[in-house]
């Protein structure tokens, strides 16, 4: 292709999105580009006959996410907000969740700010924030069932989705976490050291 064509392409590209945005149906750049590639994805995977069940495991897989040194998850929800829950390895560590306490909505904290609490019979464990921003919604089902973090802590054991304050800000938080591979190879060397 042609050099002047691309520079029009994204040209068209670059207006559309501002369109989108300026008409409310997107609040950031990084939500569009996010959705965009969340709906690939998904074209893909419904070309290859996978199942709508399987997509939606698929999407939110623990590798797909972004994790903090203190063992939560952040994952950007389709509406630009960051969806947090703890990490497989902290739930496999909190045996027996009798207690999920957060922040109620409109709260406003600040990255690696305490917004709750995981309690187990023995002791309690703090919840970290992953990026700064005003608390939007808390998972209620994990009032009557905390053990849900227990069984499925990347998907119905979500705890809490944080609307970022300022998409820079946030830019910057997401690129200071961890990827599923740094995580992993942290939980590693955590392991090794418990051992000893």
């Amino acid at each position: 292709m042609s050099e002047w064509k691309t520079v029009s392409l994204r040209q068209e590209l670059i207006k559309e999105i501002e369109e989108a945005i300026r008409t409310g149906r997107y609040r950031s750049i990084s939500e569009f580009v996010s959705e965009a590639i969340r709906l690939r994805l998904e074209d893909l995977m419904r070309a290859e006959g996978i199942s709508t069940e399987k997509r939606k495991e698929l999407l939110s897989t623990p590798e797909l996410l972004l994790y903090t040194p203190k063992h939560t998850w952040a994952q950007m929800t389709p509406e630009g907000n960051i969806r947090v829950g703890v990490s497989d390895y902290a739930q496999g560590h909190l045996k027996g969740i009798a207690h999920i306490m957060t922040e109620t909505v409109g709260k406003e904290i600040s990255k690696m700010d305490a917004f709750g609490v995981a309690e187990t019979w023995m002791f309690m464990f703090d919840l970290y924030a992953p990026i700064s921003g005003k608390i939007v919604k808390v998972n209620d089902q994990l009032k009557d069932k905390p053990n849900v973090v227990n069984e499925d802590p990347y998907n119905k054991g979500w705890m809490v989705e944080i609307k970022p304050n300022n998409s820079l800000v946030l830019e910057q938080e997401l690129k200071n976490l961890l990827s599923a591979r740094e995580y992993n190879k942290m939980v590693s060397k955590l392991e090794g050291k418990l051992r000893e």
